[in-house]
């Protein structure tokens, strides 16, 4: 094997690694369309859905209140600190018969490295979930693929660099609202 064919196959083995258990499903033709987002990009205001802080006295950075919605519909999520708009972006929500819990929920833990203990990757081996945060039972927040669909085992997937912000700022309590 030469080296160029040994480096093609480990970047493969790593793509494989770092997506969710679930295997990609394809979109019927009717549901092809595709909506590209940027990362961080904002949503409109009225879109979203207020709910109570979990934190009324202001943490080390100042901050009073923190709080993430998701849409399921429209599979986004909107950050907000003390009532602001700090980030939206793009998400990839549970996939038919593995949907995603609606409600409110808070942050239960967190965890950078987390591995599953239910499901795995292509290869066999437990899922990688980077920057995982629990809101309920089994089900988090973490880094991993997103086809513009619902396509996770009921997790909410997110572009690295919006769950690695997220995991930064949220804290264990914080509120967290799914909404269709």
């Amino acid at each position: 094997m030469n080296p160029t064919d040994r480096v093609l196959g480990w970047t493969f083995v790593a793509l494989y690694l770092t997506a969710c258990a679930h295997a990609p499903a394809r979109p019927e033709p009717e549901e092809a369309r595709e909506t590209r987002w940027q990362i961080g990009q904002y949503i409109e205001e009225s879109s979203t859905t207020q709910m109570p802080a979990a934190h009324p006295e202001p943490g080390p950075s100042g901050i009073k209140q923190r709080q993430l919605v998701i849409s399921l519909a429209q599979q986004r999520f909107v950050y907000r600190e003390d009532g602001t708009l700090v980030r939206s972006g793009p998400v990839s929500s549970g996939a038919p018969g593995h949907s995603t819990p609606k409600g409110r929920f808070r942050v239960l833990s967190k965890d950078p490295e987390k591995v599953s203990s239910r499901y795995t990757n292509q290869l066999g081996m437990p899922a990688w979930m980077p920057y995982a945060i629990q809101f309920h039972g089994h089900y988090f927040l973490h880094e991993g693929w997103l086809p513009g669909h619902p396509d996770s085992h009921g997790c909410v997937r997110l572009h690295e660099a919006d769950a690695r912000f997220l995991f930064e700022r949220l804290q264990p309590g914080d509120p967290i609202l799914i909404r269709d």
